[in-house]
């Protein structure tokens, strides 16, 4: 499984500017709007990957909103009942644990370092990305070798 957070690896809302390859869209809900940075090739990129799962707080917002602009099939979703403060590393790590259960899996996220590594043991990867550039293509070409990797231990899962 791939985790994904939105804000982040696929909106670099940290960015200067629009960086290389991204679009700039307007997101309007009822009364709400966002504008949020997109890489249209992302969307083709990721589906080439693992089975995809949203870890953002966008929450089902996500499959609604971004997941038709990228070209993003409708994704599993974690959902975060609460944002408590967590001794070390993301909030999200303690329903990350429980989502995936014994499950490999691939964690993108901004937000997350060594900690929430360390909290999740040898059953995934969390994966830094720098919220400035987003998604980069040194960040595809690690997450096929995760993918890779999983796949000679056997513990890829299906497609």
């Amino acid at each position: 499984m791939l985790l994904l957070d939105f804000d982040g690896p696929l909106n670099p809302h940290r960015a200067q500017g629009i960086p290389a390859g991204y679009e700039r869209h307007e997101i309007v809900e009822g009364d709400r709007s966002w504008v949020v940075l997109l890489n249209p090739q992302h969307g083709a990129e990721l589906n080439e990957l693992f089975d995809l799962v949203w870890a953002t707080s966008w929450e089902h917002g996500a499959n609604r909103l971004l997941a038709p602009r990228l070209g993003l099939p409708t994704l599993p979703v974690i959902l975060w009942p609460d944002r408590q403060p967590v001794r070390r590393g993301s909030w999200k790590t303690p329903y990350v644990a429980e989502w995936v259960g014994d499950r490999p899996f691939v964690w993108v996220d901004d937000e997350v370092g060594p900690d929430d590594q360390a909290s999740l043991g040898d059953r995934g990867v969390v994966h830094r990305v720098d919220a400035r550039t987003g998604l980069t293509a040194a960040d595809f070409v690690a997450l096929r070798e995760y993918g890779n990797s999983f796949a000679e231990k056997g513990k890829r899962p299906h497609h």
